[in-house]
């Protein structure tokens, strides 16, 4: 019987996870005009590497890992928001983001590769225009 060393399937997962968290990450970051961010190009990737790791090791634990890491990372995405609010910048926006992309890393490492890039698309679109999705609430209220 010959012991895997490697679990291939682990390292394209994070490398997966890395990528898709990091398009977020970098949505989050393009703006120069932003006075600070408080996550971004390393905090999302990283966010979504937890997702993968956390949900690897759950049938390994024999515990509730994956819940116990949607606990912790929301309780992570409630804290951002109170950085937000500490620094006088509006918006839950970030930390809705930011406990999105950990849900990613559990959706990649479950095997759900092509829901994980759908729900990483829509997230950096809806992101990427908000100004214009400002625009239409505005246009619609007149």
């Amino acid at each position: 019987m010959a012991v895997e060393l490697i679990d291939i399937h682990f390292v394209l997962h994070s490398i997966l996870a890395i990528g898709m968290g990091g398009l977020i990450g970098l949505e989050r970051e393009h703006r120069k005009e932003k006075p600070r961010v408080i996550a971004g190009v390393r905090t999302f990737p990283l966010t979504s590497l937890a997702g993968v790791i956390f949900s690897f090791l759950s049938p390994m634990a024999g515990m509730y890992l994956i819940e116990a890491g949607i606990i912790i990372f929301g309780g992570f995405s409630l804290v951002l928001a109170f950085l937000k609010y500490e620094v006088h910048t509006i918006g839950v926006t970030t930390p809705v983001a930011l406990f999105l992309t950990f849900l990613l890393g559990i959706l990649i490492q479950q095997g759900f590769i092509f829901e994980a890039a759908f729900v990483t698309i829509a997230v950096t679109l809806l992101l990427l225009t908000k100004e214009r999705l400002h625009r239409i609430a505005r246009d619609i209220g007149r």
